[in-house]
């Protein structure tokens, strides 16, 4: 127990911010979590972990990354989708948040709601309005604090290979958005305006890394959508780069040190939310309140083992949209995937939308074999391993020493090849139509079912769901 107080007792020391009369030495507490991904659960905890923090130190600022959005039916179906979330953030007292790609998960509309229920600015630098009213984001704030100290916060959304952020096309109507590391030099001009520059970054770790080598500028780059743990903090052009994982797990803290308004020293640590032992009772009852739905708690089927890992997921889901007419092969992309696992038990209509959040519907395209082909081969190569599971088929990739694919086999369930000439009715997401690139004669039409909903369904008409060991996608080595 000694020990204890004493390592409790060192590390407040080594936390404490003062500001000693007659000095011109300042203290600055930075806190940011990121990818919280609607996971309310652990505010309680990280609320009174805040305040905590808050209580000792006279400066302490905090943000999120961005991806506040998507990943927990409780706040994703909510009546006004994502607003427990940002009534959360509202009562911890965040300072801002960069816009994550998730942030538009719901639509324009219903972001615009959320951006004006917000007590706090969301930021992105990058984001080019065409044929749309701007919503009310930001490229950049500048906080002045009550010591007169400057601190300013540029924004950065992450985009893909097709230029957009990571969210289904059509929620992006209207807009447009620049290569987050090709724009930020553009606001070198903020740390002229700023005591303490921060980027608030939703572009990705190794994006960030590469942001700092380019632009020194900045003392500190707070990161999110790569859900990276940084447990070991290190500075990249004498920039400091930190990223808190995911799910409000963590919360990364870090501690910059002023002489005369110039940052001298920075270091940085991440805190277990979990072990923090205070908990906010105002925010247990309104959480409690929020998680009180009977509809989203229905027992729909049981899970006669775990189910593990993309394969079985993926396996699940697929099998899904097979079971709808006239559906022979589905595919769904991994990172469509939201949860690890989906324990033994009863299985709730909750656990089928934290694993398919998103609301897309399944699209049916008449594909021939060679299409399919084109499909699974432009998948894997976009990072060089397994992207898509599948119902109907299984397949094997052959992998070339480049790690691109040079062939694909696909065999029907019974073991035999398909008929070349044969044409397969294929179900897609919408957002994997309308999100990769493929070779296609039929430009696809919707079957007006959402993937969730299918797979609700799907559970619901089998009850005893079980894919233990279950696998369809192989990669095999060019010999």
């Amino acid at each position: 127990m000694k020990i204890f107080r004493f390592i409790l007792s060192s590390l407040l020391l080594s936390i404490a911010l003062t500001v000693s009369a007659g000095s011109d030495t300042t203290k600055v507490v930075v806190l940011s979590v990121n990818d919280m991904h609607a996971k309310i659960d652990n505010f309680p905890k990280f609320k009174s972990l805040v305040d905590s923090i808050r209580s000792v130190h006279e400066h302490v600022l905090l943000f999120a990354a961005g991806d506040n959005f998507t990943g927990n039916p409780i706040v994703d179906q909510f009546p006004e989708p994502g607003y427990p979330i940002i009534e959360l953030m509202n009562l911890t007292g965040f300072n801002a948040s960069a816009l994550g790609n998730h942030e538009f998960d719901y639509g324009q509309d219903v972001l615009a709601k959320r951006l004006a229920q917000a007590n706090f600015p969301f930021l992105a630098a990058n984001i080019i309005y065409e044929s749309i009213t701007p919503l009310d984001i930001k490229p950049f704030l500048v906080l002045q604090m009550e010591n007169g100290l400057k601190i300013g916060i540029l924004g950065l959304i992450q985009i893909n290979e097709a230029g957009l952020p990571d969210t289904h096309p059509a929620k992006l109507t209207g807009i447009k958005f620049d290569k987050g590391i090709d724009i930020a030099p553009n606001y070198k001009w903020l740390a002229d305006s700023s005591d303490v520059l921060i980027g608030l970054s939703h572009l990705g770790f190794e994006d960030d890394v590469l942001l700092a080598e380019q632009m020194k500028e900045f003392d500190l780059i707070l990161g999110g959508h790569t859900h990276t743990m940084v447990s070991n903090p290190q500075e990249y052009n004498n920039v400091l780069v930190m990223q808190a994982g995911s799910n409000l797990k963590y919360v990364s803290m870090t501690t910059l040190n002023l002489v005369e308004n110039k940052v001298v020293d920075k270091h940085a640590q991440l805190l277990n939310i979990s072990n923090h032992r205070g908990s906010d009772s105002a925010l247990e009852a309104l959480i409690a309140g929020f998680n009180d739905n009977k509809e989203l708690n229905q027992v729909i089927g049981t899970a006669v083992h775990p189910l593990n890992g993309k394969d079985e997921l993926g396996s699940l889901m697929t099998d899904a949209m097979t079971a709808i007419l006239p559906l022979e092969i589905a595919f769904q992309n991994n990172g469509g995937i939201r949860v690890d696992m989906i324990p033994q038990g009863n299985i709730t209509i909750k656990d089928v939308y934290q694993l398919d959040p998103f609301g897309n519907e399944i699209i049916h395209f008449k594909l021939s074999v060679t299409e399919i082909k084109s499909l699974i081969s432009n998948a894997f190569n976009r990072g060089k391993e397994i992207d898509l599971q599948v119902s109907g088929i299984n397949y094997t990739v052959i992998q070339d020493k480049d790690g691109l694919a040079s062939d694909i086999i696909i065999t029907l369930p019974d073991g035999s090849s398909p008929d070349e000439n044969r044409i397969f009715n294929t179900g897609l997401s919408s957002y994997l139509a309308s999100s990769y690139d493929f070779d296609h004669k039929d430009t696809g039409h919707s079957l007006y079912t959402i993937t969730a909903q299918a797979l609700i369904n799907f559970i619901k008409a089998n009850q005893e769901i079980n894919y233990q060991g279950v696998k369809r996608t192989f990669v095999k080595m060019a010999e």
